[in-house]
């Protein structure tokens, strides 16, 4: 967070619940009755495996709807009229699993099966981010992408919230 701008602790506030979401993720992937190992290094990387990683992705999304609210971008609402890709990608896929997902780690008492998922899903964003301009005028699929990153962020925000973790406005 060095060479960011915050307010008055703004970044104590933000560190705290980065570090919270690295011990409560490293605790909560791992199966009942296993050992927990924590690496502090790898429990706070933003790449990977971590619970900041996931609170990272969450950001960086409400940075990306951001920018589209900035250009005037909404999110398409009405699939009757709004273009849509030839194909759904795997995000749209792992989003149309999220119900049923937390239904099983409920009924199976596995926040495990939360944390995975959520590991997945934003390797897929990351991924459809990399790859995608989300973001862009000129581009007629351009409502959509923006409203299925705004799915992707309140899937991610509720995910986490079921694991107790917080995430920052801006990191």
């Amino acid at each position: 967070m060095a060479g960011r701008e915050f307010a008055a602790g703004e970044s104590d506030e933000i560190a705290d619940m980065i570090a919270i979401a690295a011990i409560k993720y490293t605790v909560l992937r791992q199966a009942i009755g296993g050992d927990v190992i924590f690496d502090s290094a790898k429990s706070i990387s933003f790449e990977g495996d971590s619970g900041p990683y996931l609170q990272y992705s969450a950001v960086r999304a409400a940075a990306v709807l951001e920018k589209a609210e900035k250009e005037g971008i909404q999110a398409a609402t009405d699939s009757a009229t709004a273009a849509l890709p030839e194909k759904t990608g795997l995000l749209e896929k792992l989003i149309s699993r999220f119900p049923d997902l937390v239904a099983r780690a409920r009924a199976e008492y596995a926040p495990q099966h939360i944390a995975g998922y959520l590991i997945n899903l934003a390797g897929a964003f990351n991924s459809f981010y990399g790859n995608q301009m989300i973001v862009d005028p000129k581009d007629p699929l351009s409502p959509y992408y923006v409203a299925l990153t705004q799915a992707f962020r309140t899937t991610m925000v509720n995910g986490l919230w079921l694991l107790g973790i917080k995430v920052p406005r801006k990191m």
